[in-house]
């Protein structure tokens, strides 16, 4: 089961007076066995008994020996046995292991995952046809085949079972040029209605050159600026295989999308203009709703102070909360309440890795207005 971005946003809107247990579990088959991954949630598990309620360890520890299939490279639960709430997705990309304990679900990991490999097509493409795939998180959801005219010509007899070398017509013919760029017209339509209807966040192009790039420059400028990159497939190519090629792809790009947008934050706060950085900042604009994007180093947790009224959120221990008058409570990861403040309100999140401003300032934003 892959998660959409409006089940995370319902998951950030949800707390609860009982701790909820957030567990993510790396499942990848490719590095361990279930064996030994089972062992580790077990080590896992037993750090926080003292911390974690009883119920809830017991039903994750159950979800895992007996009902999870281990089919996938991730597992993400969810529990809070007092409340009613159970959530588990297995995911088709690896996430990395770890048990947090609070009054709302711990979503950042979750939330890099859903913007790095939420949905995105593949349009492989070549001069006669092409195939459209849809991936829901690492996970093919749809697939969609165009055949156009065909552009080589056979003649009977010798060479027969050559394309457009011995026996076949020239490639080069002007004749066999209209028909691949006719076929490549319409294939550029299919994938706009493709992805009309399917919406995907981004594109890749799959196909050898010069085909890949006609095809490219026939489509819709808003496809045009969705496309992330151009790779070649082999035809004969299994869907794992496809899928493995992607999501480096897409992991590649992640990584340089993310060190961009915390640059931008910096030059944007260090400018006076549309960005913060600090929590405390953060976390004012957070109130507001301001926030477009928040950019947050991985290892990145502090304590804070959140309105048991209102919600505000500060690293400050005030008495008395400055917009309602509320009362404040501690709260042991005010980052994390700032990802879940962000993703309400329908911004986006990215965790950094590796970059030196924001590992020293932990977090930062770039901002609406």
């Amino acid at each position: 089961m892959s998660i959409s971005e409006t089940e995370l946003r319902e998951l950030a809107e949800f707390q609860s007076e009982t701790p909820i247990l957030s567990v993510y579990l790396n499942v990848d088959p490719t590095q361990r066995t279930s064996e030994e991954y089972l062992l580790r949630l077990r080590q896992m598990l037993k750090e926080v008994e003292d911390q974690a309620v009883r119920e809830d360890v017991a039903a994750v520890q159950r979800y895992f020996e007996h009902e999870y299939d281990w089919s996938g490279r991730g597992a993400v639960v969810f529990s809070c046995v007092a409340a009613d709430f159970w959530r588990a997705y297995s995911l088709a990309v690896p996430v990395a292991s770890g048990l947090t304990i609070a009054r709302r679900p711990y979503l950042s990991p979750l939330a890099m995952l859903v913007d790095a490999y939420g949905q995105y097509a593949l349009a492989s493409v070549n001069r006669q046809g092409l195939e459209l795939l849809l991936f829901r998180m690492g996970e093919m959801v749809e697939r969609e085949v165009f055949e156009g005219e065909e552009v080589y010509k056979r003649k009977k007899g010798r060479g027969s079972s050559s394309l457009g070398r011995r026996g076949g017509a020239p490639v080069s013919s002007g004749h066999q040029k209209e028909l691949a760029l006719r076929n490549l017209r319409e294939a550029a339509r299919a994938t706009d209605r493709f992805c009309r209807k399917h919406k995907p966040q981004r594109l890749i192009v799959a196909g050898a050159e010069p085909t890949a790039s006609q095809f490219r420059d026939l489509l819709p400028r808003s496809l045009q600026e969705k496309v992330i990159g151009t790779m070649s497939i082999d035809p004969a190519a299994s869907e794992p295989e496809i899928r493995e090629r992607t999501l480096q792809l897409l992991q590649e790009v992640e990584e340089k999308r993310k060190v961009e947008a915390a640059e931008m934050a910096f030059t944007a706060a260090g400018k006076g203009r549309e960005g913060v950085v600090g929590l405390d900042e953060v976390l004012s604009a957070a109130h507001e709703g301001r926030i477009r994007t928040l950019v947050i180093d991985r290892h990145y947790h502090a304590r804070g102070y959140r309105c048991s009224n209102c919600r505000y959120l500060t690293v400050q221990a005030l008495d008395d909360c400055p917009f309602c008058g509320g009362t404040f409570v501690e709260i042991p990861d005010a980052a994390e309440a700032a990802v879940t403040k962000v993703i309400e309100e329908g911004g986006e999140i990215e965790v950094v890795d590796d970059h030196p401003p924001l590992q020293q300032a932990g977090i930062a934003a770039l901002l609406r207005y």
